[in-house]
């Protein structure tokens, strides 16, 4: 019988005196893989929603009014800015105020804004799915505004006052008429306080009229008052900022103003590896102890091992390979209850607006190489923690084995 087999009999016959060596082991290697697990799925979640996000690849080109030399935002620039390597899009803005007054609204200002995709506002209620594009004709309006309650125009077609210049700081006031598909929150205020999004051809038209020019001129001769640039991937909006500003417009990266999220993406990574550094530890001291207890405990065991004619080497093999089957019995039965523990705490993070689209997997497991990782070290830090009392233990003479005994 080779020292493994011996080493394997050995286990199956003193299973209980390792059940709670396999117990600590489990318990750490579960945490840990339920640990992976959630943070793994999330942290690839943010990856794809925020680093790849649309806003986080959008460059704000702004028009500087009043500024002598500044470049105004025609259709021309639009066509130029689309032309820069890199660019997957590119969604100018136009803005415009207007006037409500009706029932439960005494009066509010708002101001009509061309919706972007790369920035859509938060809908909460809303006539149709898939609400964006706008169809002409349509407005989607904050829930309230100016301490007024809008919600009740929901699906209603209202009529709104617009501005309609009759000369040089001269205008009068016009009836539009404009249906209310969609409502959204009105803490969104990326485009101003008391912005509505209607589509590009209304916003157009009343924009022209308030600056008494045609609507098919008003792009080519007073142009947007904000661009928005979309790069093809996060890595590339470095190089289309440098670019666009390189072509002498105003710009910024919504990037520059998230410094502190690859921060919180490092901080998501050093938990992890905090949570390997403790379950090494509790390897290593679990199988020092265990293993010493053990080979105290057999000491006549080694000795007639040793007296049949085992050497050194075959003892300390023996030995070792039996921590190192505790080590991958107790890896795998906590992968096992790893496995569920991450289910478990996925369906009840799920529930939660804030955290469910982080957690999409319904039964999300860490990568193979983490899984892997954690088995394989949980399976070295047991082997390692045994070496030293195995080696004291395989060293003792047989002599002296039969005397202690």
């Amino acid at each position: 019988m080779t020292f493994y087999r011996l080493a394997a009999a050995n286990v199956r016959s003193m299973w209980r005196r390792f059940v709670g060596l396999v117990a600590l082991l489990a318990i750490a290697v579960a945490v840990c893989v339920t640990a992976f697990a959630v943070s793994g799925r999330a942290q690839e979640a943010a990856d794809r929603r925020v680093q790849e996000g649309t806003a986080n690849r959008s460059v704000t080109v702004e028009r500087l009014t009043g500024r002598h030399g500044a470049k105004p935002l025609t259709g021309t620039a639009v066509r130029r800015l689309a032309d820069i390597r890199h660019v997957a899009s590119v969604q100018p803005r136009a803005q415009v105020s207007f006037g409500y007054k009706g029932p439960g609204a005494p009066g509010a200002l708002l101001y009509a804004t061309t919706a972007r995709p790369a920035l859509k506002p938060p809908v909460t209620r809303s006539v149709r799915s898939g609400l964006f594009p706008l169809r002409p004709g349509e407005i989607v309006l904050p829930e309230r505004a100016q301490g007024n309650d809008l919600s009740a125009l929901l699906g209603k077609k209202i009529t709104v006052q617009t501005t309609h210049a009759e000369g040089a700081g001269q205008g009068r006031g016009a009836a539009a008429h404009i249906r209310v598909v969609g409502l959204f929150q009105p803490s969104w205020q990326l485009d101003g306080p008391d912005a509505a999004y209607a589509d590009d051809t209304t916003v157009v038209r009343w924009a022209a009229a308030k600056a008494g020019v045609p609507a098919d001129q008003y792009v080519r001769t007073v142009g947007y008052d904000r661009i928005t640039v979309v790069a093809d991937s996060a890595d590339h909006v470095g190089k289309v900022l440098h670019s666009v500003q390189a072509k002498g417009y105003s710009a910024a990266s919504l990037q520059q103003e998230m410094t502190a999220l690859p921060g919180v993406l490092k901080l998501i990574r050093a938990t992890g590896r905090i949570l390997l550094v403790v379950l090494g530890l509790l390897a290593l001291i679990g199988a020092l102890v265990v293993t010493g207890a053990l080979a105290r405990q057999r000491v006549r065991e080694i000795g007639i091992l040793k007296a049949v004619g085992f050497r050194t080497r075959s003892v300390l093999a023996m030995l070792i390979t039996e921590m190192a089957v505790v080590g991958a019995c107790g890896a795998a039965l906590g992968a096992a209850l790893g496995a569920a523990g991450a289910a478990a705490t996925a369906a009840g993070l799920r529930d939660r607006p804030d955290l469910g689209p982080y957690l999409a997997d319904r039964i999300p497991l860490p990568g193979a190489t983490a899984l892997c990782g954690v088995l394989l070290l949980t399976i070295a830090v047991t082997v390692l923690g045994a070496y030293l009392p195995a080696h004291r233990a395989a060293r003792l003479p047989p002599a002296d084995a039969v005397r202690e005994w």
